[in-house]
């Protein structure tokens, strides 16, 4: 009798740990909150998968009923391959700041899984500096409760960026004012917060600002770098890049690699890039002038560009236009896909197009792209479009809005010859204001979501896996 009672609390206790296992939604009206907090404003997450599957999110929280000066706080949430959550509900508080508006930040990864952020800190004083942190996968800030400062003056300071490099270090970049413009510096740190480079690195032109775009690492340590260039408010925006070595030197030359330097990107636009896992770098962007167009780019290793000057046009359709592109990279194939919001000329009617690029940016999907979603009709937006690797091809997600308020996200499974695989599905149907998607792959091919959402009447930020079948959850 006692040896079926063991067995019995066994086998109940089993399916406990089974149904708290598996944390994945499967159904895309009840999508996985990581921070609802009620009357909080929870903002701007990032993602990112590590190579055991797991994933780090990270993203702001600002409460009205903390202690004043009230501020938006950074937090970050560490799931498990099937969507645990590993702290506490809601996250564990980073840095508890008195900043009244967000700025982009950085969130990476460092050889040893553990998480890498840089943002601006207004713990040291009222002058927002740049503090980046070493977060270990069970909470513990190794760095010390306080990070490390990169900054310690009365200039301004913008949207830092980090990233983990091949050899174990990380690397910190930044804007900074100096003079009658802005500069991009950046440092590198050892595994315990130590500077490596006796001096930052400094990218500047004089009557001109350098504002950080991206950063990620490359090979042997490098890491690469890009900026937005101007001359004032009304002067061409132009993409700029470079790469620096482990030890500091600007490895494709003291005049950088122009990406895009004809017509100007969009105001107030900062593209971002991903690695090619080779020492290279894929960009993807959209210009303002002469029209609003999207362009891609791949810079080999050695700072050579794979495509035409200034980037291959994703579709040489002159009649509507293309704002907002996400790119993804199959590094098998030496393939690049980018897709993005397509627009008529007057911008009252949108839908979702698709490329892809071979090796040396050729359009493989005909001259005009790969319709996914059709122009139209009238009020009907196809917003925040991205893109990951799944298969041959992409897994396609955007946002779906038929009116104000009323967003879903919708996705579908494209192959490498341009055919559906899945049929367009709902992602998270919950009607509500969705924005700030970011999309990004595990190495077992499962792809993951987050995002802003006001469906509990303020902002808070959900995930949601997709699986290679396109199924949700489990």
């Amino acid at each position: 009798m006692k040896s079926r009672l063991v067995l019995a609390v066994v086998v109940v206790c089993l399916a406990m740990a089974q149904a708290g296992w598996a944390q994945w939604s499967s159904n895309p009206a009840i999508n996985l909150p990581l921070a609802d907090k009620p009357n909080n404003d929870q903002v701007q997450p990032k993602l990112k998968a590590l190579p055991n599957n797991q994933w780090y999110v990270s993203w702001f929280d600002s409460d009205p009923s903390s202690p004043p000066p009230v501020g938006y706080d950074v937090y970050y949430q560490h799931l498990s391959s099937g969507g645990v959550e590993r702290f506490p509900h809601d996250g564990r508080m980073i840095a508890d700041l008195s900043n009244t508006s967000t700025e982009d930040y950085g969130l990476d990864v460092d050889t040893s899984g553990n998480a890498l952020l840089a943002f601006l800190d207004t713990r040291e004083g009222a002058n927002q500096q740049v503090t980046a942190v070493r977060m270990s996968p069970n909470g513990t800030p190794l760095w010390g409760p306080g990070g490390v400062q990169l900054t310690r003056d009365n200039l301004g300071h913008y949207s830092p960026k980090i990233a983990g490099t091949s050899d174990g270090g990380i690397v910190v970049a930044w804007s900074e004012d100096a003079g009658t413009g802005t500069d991009v510096l950046l440092q590198k740190l050892d595994s315990n917060g130590n500077f490596v480079w006796s001096s930052p690195v400094v990218f500047q032109e004089s009557n001109y600002s350098l504002f950080l775009s991206d950063l990620h690492a490359a090979d042997n340590g490098s890491v690469i770098v890009s900026w937005v260039r101007e001359q004032g408010f009304e002067g061409n925006k132009q993409l700029r890049a470079n790469k620096v070595s482990a030890t500091g030197q600007k490895l494709w030359g003291a005049k950088n690699v122009d990406i895009f330097d004809q017509g100007s990107l969009q105001f107030g636009n900062f593209p971002t890039f991903i690695s090619d896992g080779n020492g290279g770098a894929i960009f993807a962007w959209y210009t303002s002038s002469p029209t609003l167009q999207c362009y891609a780019q791949h810079i080999r290793a050695n700072g050579q560009a794979a495509f035409p000057q200034n980037g291959a046009p994703v579709s040489t359709n002159t009649v509507n236009v293309r704002v907002s592109p996400s790119v993804s990279y199959r590094a098998s194939t030496d393939e690049t896909f980018v897709f993005w919001t397509e627009e008529d000329s007057n911008q009252f009617f949108n839908g979702v197009s698709g490329q892809k690029f071979d090796k040396a940016g050729n359009s493989m999907w005909g001259a005009t792209g790969l319709v996914v979603v059709p122009l139209g009709p009238m009020n009907m937006t196809e917003t925040f479009v991205e893109n990951a690797q799944m298969g041959t091809g992409a897994l396609v997600m955007w946002v779906n809005s038929p009116s104000y308020g009323m967003d879903t996200i919708r996705a579908t499974r494209i192959s490498g010859q341009g055919k559906v695989v899945c049929q367009t599905f709902q992602v998270s149907s919950a009607p509500a204001t969705k924005y700030g998607l970011v999309l990004s792959e595990a190495p077992s091919g499962m792809a993951a979501v987050a995002w802003a959402d006001n469906r509990i009447g303020n902002n808070s930020i959900y995930i949601q896996n997709v699986n290679t079948n396109c199924s949700l959850g489990q």
